[in-house]
């Protein structure tokens, strides 16, 4: 077992109990007290706008004029960039420590990303070198510009269904988040024996 593998091991159960003692206090609030909640409901659901994210994602950097100017520098850089991670992804990195696990399957999808992203480098950066006029029509097909700003709309409207229904069945999600709750405490109890 991993060092990762073991760390994730031992602090899921600290999150699923701390959730589920969580849980059993919201619960026994919505069940007693749903009021309560209803008044921390506007610290809770404050809106947070992608506006401004929005506007620094939309924003274009032009490179291109740099890379043809300093282009075997940029060809170099690239090329011992890509050079390296064929080595170290290929050569000095321990596959055998990850095991066979999920862990070791997402390394193992990491590691063939890596390599063909390295790949992938080590071509354009040979290309950059000594035929830097075969990237001209890549580069005007690359650098079309797509706005984010319909992509994020979606997240920029308030979605208040779940807290609406919440409050509609108030005694009802109550217990059922009570009953989940002590289902989680009582299946931990018994495996930590």
């Amino acid at each position: 077992m991993t060092i990762i593998e073991t760390i994730l091991l031992s602090a899921l159960p600290i999150f699923l109990v701390t959730g589920s003692v969580a849980g059993l206090i919201v619960g026994a609030v919505l069940i007693l007290r749903p009021h309560w909640l209803l008044r921390a409901g506007p610290i809770a659901n404050r809106w947070i706008s992608t506006g401004s994210l929005d506007r620094i994602l939309n924003i274009s950097i032009n490179a291109d004029s740099w890379f043809y100017r300093y282009r075997r520098t940029s060809g170099f850089a690239t090329l011992a960039g890509a050079i390296y991670v064929l080595y170290f992804f290929s050569v000095q990195i321990d596959k055998t420590s990850a095991g066979s696990s999920c862990i070791g399957v997402l390394f193992d999808s990491m590691v063939l990303i890596a390599l063909f992203g390295a790949a992938l480098a080590l071509f354009v950066s040979l290309i950059v070198l000594f035929r830097p006029s075969l990237l001209r029509k890549f580069e005007s097909a690359a650098n079309e510009w797509i706005s984010l700003r319909d992509a994020l709309k979606p997240l920029d409207i308030s979605h208040n269904n779940v807290d609406e229904f919440t409050f509609r069945h108030t005694q009802q999600m109550g217990v059922i988040l009570v009953l989940c709750s002590v289902y989680t405490l009582v299946v931990f109890t018994f495996l930590a024996r």
